[in-house]
């Protein structure tokens, strides 16, 4: 175990993407194994020092942004440990919470295999993954990490370590009965879309799902066991461009039913105006954009061309002015278009030196163009710079006010709570793959309820007694009193 003090060195420990300001600690420790981890959660727990787990710092919702006590990076824990592949073709691999999605995906190909989960920043970490339930844009076909945790070993606060299988323990209306304690999980009703906001909840759910998506508030996870899949088959992939973005709604609707696509990712005008600083030959009169993807076998990759192309001109897209391609090269530059914007994001919420406000909003796909209309009255009305993109199939969008003031950011932050209020009477949820974070308690409270942040707080207290485990994460600190 290493340990550092020099605030030049921990200063670095003290952002991430979400422009949060203000971070401090004393040190940061640098495990170089699960008894590290162990040594040290038990000395923190003995002297009530706050302890933030610090992942890749690609995280948009502030959660290893500590404010005060020790932050603990893992990025000395970052080991593939293995990859196996079974007889009868099932695939899983061992990794440490350090490994990046990148190095995974590319173990994994090196076997004819693939990781299926696909966060926009590769660089994340698979521990900031399962720590927040990520998805990414083929989400759309995949789901998230959830669906890919196999296991996991997690250590308390106490120094005690948990190894959970999925399928070893499962709630009985809400209750679990483990051997060391027995506990009943949250009893709030979340919506039955995709979402990563708060604990997980359900009357028969696995033990190991409550784990995922904990955002380093429970344990600090040491070794993850996910399932891999075969690599896929050849992909065709294509950006179309619409003079209107009602046309680009109706374009996904139809897809969605006609074609079992892998992707579909929507950029709204302010979004292609930030683009074409470096991608000149969007068209000028595009005013919304949707990039698809599809795997398909090598023999029907005419066939599946020709059936986006039908309906591409049925919903009115500018047909002179689509990008498609079958080829592996090309399509990576697609992908690098889609990853651009929220790089660029990034870039203006470092001038503006003010976080980003940035929903997650899901909403069920009944209730999706209400929720564009909510977006685009508030945001129109309130006359600060906005954008929404994001991962349209699943009606998950990430609507981004930048702010350039703190008269702004204090305004957006009361819009953003207009806008979650609409989407929880829509039956959607506030957050869709972020997390929580430090940034969003108002939100998740809109969503459950002041009773449903009290069972988070209930929660925790049973898996972290001594209430250092990312603080303010998730739910006030107030609230552990």
């Amino acid at each position: 175990m290493h340990i550092k003090t020099d605030q030049s060195i921990i200063a670095s420990y003290m952002e991430d993407h979400s422009g949060l300001l203000g971070g401090k600690a004393d040190r940061v420790a640098f495990p170089e194994s699960e008894v590290d981890i162990i040594n040290f959660l038990r000395q923190a727990a003995q002297d009530t020092t706050p302890v933030t787990i610090a992942g890749a710092g690609t995280g948009v919702t502030g959660g290893r942004v500590p404010f005060g006590g020790s932050v603990l990076s893992l990025e000395r824990m970052n080991r593939i440990l293995d990859i196996t592949v079974d007889s009868d073709g099932s695939a899983v691999a061992i990794v440490q919470p350090g490994v990046s999605v990148d190095e995974l995906k590319i173990a994994a190909a090196k076997k004819g295999l693939m990781y299926p989960p696909d966060p926009t920043e590769r660089s994340a970490w698979i521990g900031g993954n399962v720590a927040t339930n990520a998805s990414g844009s083929r989400g759309y076909k995949y789901g998230p990490t959830r669906n890919y945790v196999k296991r996991l070993r997690v250590v308390l606060s106490s120094g005690e370590v948990l190894e959970i299988y999925r399928g070893m323990y499962i709630a009985q209306d809400y209750i679990f009965k483990l051997p060391s304690r027995t506990f009943q999980a949250p009893r709030y009703r979340l919506p039955k879309i995709k979402n990563a906001a708060g604990y997980f909840s359900a009357p028969d759910m696995d033990l190991i799902d409550l784990f995922i998506g904990q955002e380093g508030t429970l344990g600090v996870i040491t070794e993850i066991e996910v399932q891999l899949l075969p690599l896929g088959q050849q992909c065709v992939a294509g950006i179309a461009f619409f003079e209107n973005e009602s046309a680009s709604w109706r374009f996904v609707s139809s897809a969605r039913t006609a074609i079992a696509a892998l992707s579909f990712e929507y950029f709204d005008r302010y979004s292609l105006a930030l683009l074409r600083e470096d991608y000149p030959h969007i068209p000028p009169r595009a005013q919304a954009a949707i990039f698809f993807e599809q795997d398909v076998d090598a023999a029907a990759t005419d066939c599946a061309v020709q059936e986006w192309y039908t309906l591409l001109e049925t919903n009115n897209a500018i047909m002179d002015a689509i990008w498609f391609s079958a080829n592996a090269r090309e399509q990576e530059i697609f992908r690098e278009f889609r990853h651009a914007l929220p790089e660029k994001v990034n870039q203006i919420v470092k001038q503006n030196r003010l976080p980003k406000v940035g929903t997650d909003i899901a909403v069920p796909p009944e209730s999706f163009i209400d929720m564009m209309h909510a977006y685009h009255e508030a945001f129109e009305a309130s006359g600060m710079q906005y954008l929404i993109f994001g991962h349209i199939g699943e009606c998950h969008l990430h609507a981004n006010i930048l702010p350039k003031t703190q008269e702004e950011f204090t305004a957006s932050r009361a819009l953003y709570l207009q806008l979650v209020t609409r989407a929880v009477q829509l039956g959607g949820t506030v957050s869709a793959e972020h997390g929580i974070g430090k940034l969003k308690h108002l939100f998740l409270e809109a969503m459950i309820g002041t009773a449903g942040m009290k069972e988070i707080a209930r929660v925790k207290k049973i898996f972290d007694p001594a209430c250092i485990l990312g603080l303010d994460t998730i739910i006030p600190s107030a609230l552990l009193k």
